[in-house]
């Protein structure tokens, strides 16, 4: 979680929310060491009032697409097959849906990094959209960050977006239609939270 900046004489933490460009803004923000950990797990109250913390997100739906593709479709070795075993590999989307609502530490609500139970600060201190990842590096210098001489890698660029859904997850489009749906239901909060 933590980087090599401070803010305001507060270290600088960085919480990775998955499938939201994590990987790049970890290797920006030279995070030591990096999990995809929420915040309420790993700190006290104290400790998150004592830092300054910043989490990405993205809009829900493409975030579910990009996670079943990286989870699932690429049949990597990943933490959810240590978990549940190399069948998961053979979940469909809506299979998916389910395991994030057993283990949201998988890839579910985006609050579940961004936010924490605080009154004095209930949300992180700087919330970075995936759809401006091109402005983060100006963005995070606005807000006072000393990352002017850095480069911005972008790091595990996906070629999702490019694929045919329909094609790939082998669905109709009347259940891809019923996936948007329920699975813009569960991710109700975040599109709320985000603006969405």
């Amino acid at each position: 979680m933590r980087t090599d900046l401070t803010y305001n004489g507060k270290q600088v933490i960085f919480l990775h929310n998955p499938k939201t460009g994590g990987k790049s803004l970890r290797e920006f923000l030279h995070v030591e060491r990096d999990s995809h950990a929420y915040a309420s797990e790993r700190l006290s109250e104290r400790q998150w009032l004592q830092t300054f913390s910043i989490v990405a997100v993205r809009e829900p739906f493409e975030r579910f697409l990009s996670n079943y593709y990286d989870r699932i479709l690429k049949g990597n070795h990943n933490a959810l097959v240590k978990r549940y075993g190399p069948e998961v590999l053979s979940v469909d989307p809506f299979g998916f849906l389910d395991i994030l609502r057993d283990e949201p530490i998988f890839g579910g609500p985006q609050t579940l990094w961004t936010d924490f139970p605080s009154k004095t600060k209930p949300r992180a201190d700087l919330v970075l959209r995936f759809e401006q990842i091109e402005k983060w590096k100006d963005q995070l210098i606005e807000v006072g960050l000393e990352v002017e001489g850095r480069n911005f890698p972008h790091v595990n660029k996906s070629k999702r977006a490019e694929s045919d859904h329909l094609e790939t997850f082998n669905l109709s489009q009347n259940e891809f239609d019923r996936l948007e749906v329920i699975v813009r239901e569960y991710f109700s909060a975040d599109y709320r939270a985000f603006g969405y």
